[in-house]
C-alpha cells in the first residue's frame, strides 16, 4: 500500500499566524464552520514546512527539499532539520536516489545544496538526480522580476549551483520519471507548479505541493493563499484537482498541513468536498 511507503517529514514549523493573514478574504467565522479547517486549537494557521519520502521500486524518492539549514532571514531565523528527520528513520542523505520538486519556492528547495566546512556550496544529496518541470526551471532561471526577492535569491544561491554540476533533469508533464512516476500540471501557485503522481498496484498517490496550504481550502477552494503567484489560476487548478481527487480516490500528500493531517483523501460533502486525514 502506498500509505505504508510514504513518510511525511517536517523540516521546520513556523510560528502560527492568524488564518486571515495567510488567506486574505477569509474570516474567523467561516473557518470555524468548516468540517476540517486544519487550524490549531487556537484557530491559527500552523503550517508545516514539510516534504515526503517515498520508497518506490527499490529507490528512495524525496518529494521537495524543505526550507534548508538557515537561519532563514525571511522567516525570522528559522532553521530546517531535514537531515535529522531523515536520520530518525535511518536514511542518510547519500542514500537518496531522486529529489522531485513540485515547484522552486524557497521553502521547497532549501536543502538542494548546503555550505560545507570550507565554505563551498555542495549537494546535500550527492547521489541524487534532481527533477523539475521544464517550465518551472525556465521561469526561475530567467531571474523573473515579478517573483518575490527571497524566492529569487534562494533559487540563485541554493538551486542554481546544481545546474552547473549537471545534476538537474527537466521533464514535461506526463513524461515518465520512473516507472509509474510523473508530474501533472497544476499551475497558479507558481507558473509551472506540478503535483507528483505515483501510480502502482491499483493505487495513486499525489504529492500535491502547494495546491492547498490548509485542509480548509478543500471546502473553500476560492480561498487563495497569499503566496499564490497567480491566485485566479490557482483557484481554477484547486477546483479541478479537488474534484478529480475525490472522483479517483487518490491518496494525497500535502506538505504544509500540520502534523497528523499531511496524508488523506477527499470526499464529496453535499454539493462540495471535504478533506479526510488518514
Amino acid at each position: 500500500m502506498l500509505v505504508k511507503t510514504t513518510t511525511p517529514l517536517s523540516d521546520a514549523r513556523p510560528a502560527p499566524v492568524p488564518a486571515q493573514q495567510s488567506f486574505p478574504g477569509s474570516s474567523a467565522g467561516e473557518w470555524a464552520g468548516l468540517a476540517c479547517s486544519g487550524l490549531d486549537a487556537d484557530g491559527a494557521f500552523s503550517p508545516n514546512l514539510g516534504l515526503f519520502l517515498v520508497r518506490w521500486g527499490g529507490r528512495l524518492v524525496l518529494c521537495d527539499a524543505g526550507i534548508g539549514p538557515g537561519p532563514n532571514a525571511y522567516l525570522g531565523g528559522l532553521e530546517g532539520r531535514l537531515p535529522q528527520s531523515l536520520a530518525e528513520i535511518g536514511v542518510a542523505p547519500d542514500a537518496i536516489d531522486l529529489v522531485i520538486y513540485t515547484h522552486l519556492h524557497m521553502d521547497h528547495l532549501g536543502w538542494a545544496t548546503r555550505v560545507d566546512a570550507l565554505g563551498a556550496r555542495v549537494p546535500t544529496f550527492p547521489n541524487a538526480r534532481h527533477v523539475v518541470a521544464k517550465g518551472e526551471l525556465a521561469y526561475w532561471s530567467s531571474s523573473p522580476a515579478d517573483a518575490r526577492p527571497h524566492h529569487r535569491e534562494a533559487f540563485d544561491q541554493i538551486f542554481r549551483p546544481l545546474l552547473g554540476l549537471g545534476m538537474v533533469v527537466t521533464v514535461a508533464h506526463g513524461e515518465p520519471i520512473l516507472p509509474g512516476v510523473s508530474l501533472i500540471s497544476t499551475p497558479g501557485h507558481t507558473p509551472d507548479h506540478a503535483a507528483i503522481r505515483f501510480n502502482g498496484e491499483g493505487e495513486t498517490l499525489l504529492v500535491a505541493g502547494d495546491i492547498c496550504h490548509a485542509p480548509g481550502q478543500v471546502e473553500r477552494p476560492d480561498w487563495a493563499h497569499r503566496a499564490d503567484m497567480d491566485p485566479e489560476t490557482a483557484r481554477v487548478t484547486r477546483r479541478r484537482f479537488i474534484a478529480e481527487a475525490a472522483a479517483q480516490n487518490w491518496l494525497l500528500a500535502f506538505g504544509h498541513f500540520r502534523d497528523g493531517l499531511q496524508l488523506g483523501r477527499i470526499d464529496t460533502a453535499g454539493a462540495g468536498f471535504v478533506y479526510r486525514p488518514l
